[in-house]
């Protein structure tokens, strides 16, 4: 078993740190979900653009792109979403990022 922390204990140390910055993470913000491996990066591509996500990447790597709030509440359907498109197309679901807002 890995010792890794969950995606919600990653999720919740991106929001932390956001926080630290005085972003309660409410505000819409250019967002980024990162996937590699082996997988059908083309169906997730196809999946992700009729859900509204422009996508990027190049040979085993695929950027999600997006604008939405990644407060806690708002977030945690698309964290699960994410977690379910990387099982669903056998990638690796890295993460995400965003950029701090504090207006």
């Amino acid at each position: 078993m890995s010792d890794a922390p969950s995606h919600e204990e990653r999720d919740a140390m991106v929001r932390a740190a956001l926080a630290e910055h005085g972003d309660s993470g409410r505000t819409p913000r250019h967002t980024l979900f990162y996937f590699h491996g082996g997988g059908a990066h083309d169906d997730l591509n196809e999946v992700a653009r009729r859900a509204g996500f422009l996508t990027r990447g190049q040979d085993e790597t695929t950027i999600l792109e997006t604008t939405i709030p990644v407060d806690e509440a708002s977030f945690a359907s698309v964290s699960a979403m994410m977690q379910a498109w990387a099982a669903a197309f056998q990638l690796d679901y890295d993460g995400w990022e965003c950029a701090v807002v504090t207006n």
